[in-house]
């Protein structure tokens, strides 16, 4: 499919005025070590504003950006802004992208994996939006690998379990033991008093949407922005 072929993307509209937007396959590959111009033509089809998008380590650095595309290429797993015409982008695999709107100025982004999860990098990054602001934050999920498709070892789903509650815990769908990502991340939320919306697909069982890492080992990446647009100018009387 050529990229005049691939319909434009919806935007999930947050505050009125925060937009998301999560990417599938024809809208390219954005792994951030992709040949940087064929990155950068994948950016400017999906969103044509400045972009910061980190080098993601599974961990939980917090990178606030203070002019559009500032950072970018940074190490770090989330993002926080308050400025228009800046895209926070987190690019997945199968880990979470999750986006956090405040209906202030100020907005985040996160790439939560289970390591990151487990690191704190949920409340790292709403630790530092309410550094910023008062308002009251909310949190929007994206496409991600569901426990249908997501095999976990046992020590390691027990130490999060013990940690965020037995919801965690679930089956594949072939019986095996398995890890709920969406419901890791929002007992994780819950503890911060933030409300989730779970717009997640699974990225293992949608091959035709999404690339996935864990189920058919591809090294393509998606992609989610968000962003706030600039505002345009009145016209002079």
């Amino acid at each position: 499919m050529t990229a005049a072929a691939v319909a434009a993307p919806a935007d999930v509209i947050i505050d009125g005025q925060l937009r998301v937007r999560w990417s599938e396959r024809p809208d390219g590959d954005f792994h951030l070590e992709s040949p940087a111009t064929e990155l950068l033509r994948a950016r400017r089809r999906f969103v044509d504003l400045p972009w910061t998008q980190l080098d993601q380590c599974h961990g939980s650095t917090v990178v606030a950006v203070q002019r559009p595309g500032g950072g970018d290429g940074a190490v770090g797993d989330a993002l926080v802004s308050d400025l228009a015409g800046a895209v926070l982008a987190i690019w997945t695999g199968d880990c979470a992208p999750v986006a956090f709107a405040t209906g202030s100025a100020w907005f985040g982004a996160a790439h939560a994996g289970w390591r990151g999860i487990e690191r704190g990098v949920l409340a790292s990054t709403v630790a530092a939006l309410r550094e910023r602001t008062n308002s009251p934050i909310s949190a929007v999920l994206g496409p991600c690998i569901h426990p249908c498709c997501y095999e976990f070892g046992t020590p390691d789903l027990a130490r999060l379990e013990a940690r965020f509650g037995g919801a965690v815990r679930s089956r594949t769908s072939s019986g095996r033991v398995a890890l709920d990502v969406p419901a890791t991340i929002r007992a994780a939320l819950a503890e911060l008093d933030v409300p989730l919306d779970d717009r997640s697909i699974c990225t293992g069982c949608t091959q035709a949407r999404f690339f996935s890492h864990r189920a058919r080992r591809e090294v393509e990446r998606q992609v989610m922005a968000v962003w706030r647009m600039p505002k345009v100018a009145e016209p002079t009387p």
